[in-house]
């Protein structure tokens, strides 16, 4: 293919396909052969092994869901849903004004784990924060994996109280019979 273009006066096409593959060396700046040119990606990383798979929440009447696979989150709700690819990043990347960069990054985010702080000894759970790779201001989101009624849920939560913005079950059925229900041992904002 790259002789029948060079041949036909597509050598800038060639040059621009050839810098966008990824042969898969690792060097310093990388950790998987998943890695890109996109400044400050360091490849893809990995979604907690306790949250891969669908969970459901069930609330105003409206089905959501989150489904984690190995390097990426899916949500849909209210019919929309947006996928976003999990990559390790450098902490230095500098994102600039660079239209094409942000349009190449948009669905990316990263994962990290996060820890209430001490002052609310309330919650213990582990959380992992996922950040959007171009997200200059806010929280992000949090999710981590707990226990109700005897079942495993996936809390999600947000802003800077990381306050429980729903809880998602591993069954449609029970998403539907605990919908709306607030439990005592989780952190809403309204509580506060």
């Amino acid at each position: 293919m790259f002789k029948y273009l060079n041949t036909h006066n597509s050598a800038g096409l060639v040059k621009r396909i050839a810098n966008d593959v990824d042969l898969g060396t690792n060097d310093d700046n990388s950790n998987s052969s998943n890695t890109t040119k996109i400044a400050g990606d360091r490849g893809l990383d990995n979604a907690p092994e306790e949250m891969l798979g669908t969970w459901y929440s069930y609330d105003n009447h409206e089905k959501a869901t989150v489904t984690f696979t190995d390097h990426t989150i899916e949500e849909t709700e209210n019919g929309h849903t947006v996928t976003t690819e999990l990559h390790k990043m450098k902490p230095d990347r500098d994102r600039g004004e660079d239209k094409a960069y942000w349009a190449k990054t948009k669905h990316r985010a990263t994962i990290s784990k996060f820890k209430m702080p001490e002052s609310k000894p309330k919650d213990n759970k582990l959380y992992y924060n996922i950040y959007g790779w171009n997200e200059t201001a806010g929280d992000g989101e949090f999710y981590a994996v707990h226990t109700e009624e005897g079942q495993p849920v996936l809390i999600s939560a947000g802003g800077v109280g990381v306050w429980t913005d729903a809880v998602y079950w591993k069954t449609p059925e029970l998403a539907q019979k605990y919908a709306g229900k607030k439990f005592h041992d989780l952190h809403y904002r309204e509580m506060n």
